[in-house]
C-alpha cells in the first residue's frame, strides 16, 4: 500500500510538471498583436509602415503576429477615436508621426509603444530623454540634418537670399524644426518668408501668397505638407523655385533635393527594437530611442530638369 501511495504521488508530481510544460509551451506561442496608428497617408510614413511590417513579417515572430493597421487621414477626431480602439485591442502599439505617438501615449501608459516619423520625442512629452526614455515610448526619430541641408541649398544656390519656409504651425514636430531651420539660415544671412497652415486646404493659398518672393524653399518634414507634396512641388516648379529638404520619399514624389535617411529604414530600424524587446525581455523604458542612420543626398532627376537644373550638378 505504501509503494502504491508513492507511486501515486510520483505519478502526480510528473502530471503536474508536464501540464506546466505544456501551458509554459502554449504560452509561448501565443498570438502577438500589434496595432498600427498611422496619422495620414503620404509617401514617407506609408514607408515607415512598409518597412516595420516587412522586417517583422521575416523575424522568427512571424507566424504568432497579428497586424491591426489603422490611418486617422489627418483627422484629430478619428485620431481619438482609432487610438482607444488600438490601445485597448493590442499588446503592441506603433506610432507612426507625432500625432499618433501622443494620442496613443496619452492613452496607454503600460503597453509598449514604438514610435517613428517622430521627430523630436523629448519636446513632444512622449520620454524622459533618447538615451533613457523612462516610460513605455520608444522607437526612431526622424530628425533630419537640418545644417547639412541648409549647406546644401546654400552650396547648390549661392545666389539664393530669400528661403520659403511652409510648415503647419499646430503639429510640435514641424514647429520644432522650422524654428530651428530659421536659426540656421539667418546665421548664414539669408533672410526667411514664413507661410504658416492647419490643414491642406490652406496650402495653395499659403504658399501662393509667399512663392514669388523666394528664391528657394526650405521644406521640413511636415505631414500636412507632406500629404500635398504633389500641389506644393507643382507650385514650386511653375516659378522655377528650388526644394531643398523633406524625406527621401517626399523628394521623389514631387521635390526637387534633400538629405535623408530612408523612411523604410525607419519602419525596418524600430522593428528590429521591438524583436530586440521580445528576444531579450526588455522594457521600452530601458531602449535608447535611436536615430537614423543612413543619411544620403537624394535627388529628383524630374524635377531638377523641369526649374532647368542639371540633376548631376547638385551635391
Amino acid at each position: 500500500m505504501k509503494n502504491f501511495i508513492k507511486a501515486v504521488a510520483v505519478l502526480t508530481v510528473l502530471l503536474s510538471s508536464f501540464a506546466g510544460i505544456q501551458l509554459t509551451a502554449s504560452a509561448q506561442e501565443e498570438t502577438i498583436k500589434i496595432g498600427i496608428l498611422q496619422y495620414v497617408e503620404h509617401e514617407a510614413l506609408d514607408a515607415a509602415r512598409e518597412g516595420f511590417i516587412e522586417r517583422l513579417e521575416e523575424s522568427d515572430y512571424a507566424d504568432r503576429i497579428e497586424f491591426d493597421v489603422q490611418n486617422a487621414s489627418g483627422n484629430q477626431t478619428t485620431l481619438q477615436s482609432i487610438s482607444e480602439k488600438i490601445a485597448r485591442d493590442n499588446d503592441i502599439l506603433y506610432a507612426i508621426a507625432t500625432p499618433a505617438a501622443i494620442s496613443l501615449a496619452s492613452l496607454e501608459q503600460e503597453k509598449p509603444i514604438f514610435i517613428a516619423a517622430v521627430t523630436d520625442p523629448v519636446e513632444a512629452g512622449l520620454a524622459d530623454s533618447l538615451e533613457e526614455p523612462g516610460r513605455n515610448v520608444t522607437g526612431t526619430s526622424d530628425m533630419q540634418p537640418l545644417e547639412e541641408q541648409v549647406d546644401l541649398l546654400v552650396n547648390n544656390f549661392p545666389d539664393a537670399e530669400n528661403i520659403g519656409l511652409i510648415y503647419n504651425s499646430s503639429e510640435v514636430n514641424s514647429q520644432i524644426q522650422a524654428d530651428q531651420a530659421k536659426e540656421l539660415l539667418e546665421a548664414r544671412g539669408l533672410n526667411t518668408v514664413e507661410a504658416t497652415v492647419v490643414s491642406t486646404n490652406d496650402i495653395s493659398q499659403a504658399l501662393n501668397s509667399i512663392i514669388t518672393e523666394v528664391d528657394a524653399m526650405f521644406m521640413v518634414t511636415d505631414n500636412t505638407i507632406d500629404s500635398a507634396i504633389t500641389l506644393v512641388g507643382d507650385i514650386a516648379k511653375e516659378n522655377n523655385v528650388p526644394t531643398i529638404g523633406s524625406s527621401d520619399a517626399v523628394v521623389m514624389q514631387n521635390g526637387l533635393a534633400t538629405i535623408s535617411n530612408s523612411y523604410h529604414d525607419y519602419g525596418t530600424q524600430t522593428a528590429d527594437m521591438v524583436i530586440r524587446m521580445l528576444d531579450e525581455g526588455l522594457t521600452p523604458a530601458e531602449m535608447e530611442i535611436e536615430l537614423g542612420k543612413d543619411f544620403e543626398i537624394v535627388v529628383n532627376e524630374d524635377f531638377a530638369e523641369a526649374i532647368g537644373i542639371d540633376p548631376e550638378s547638385i551635391q
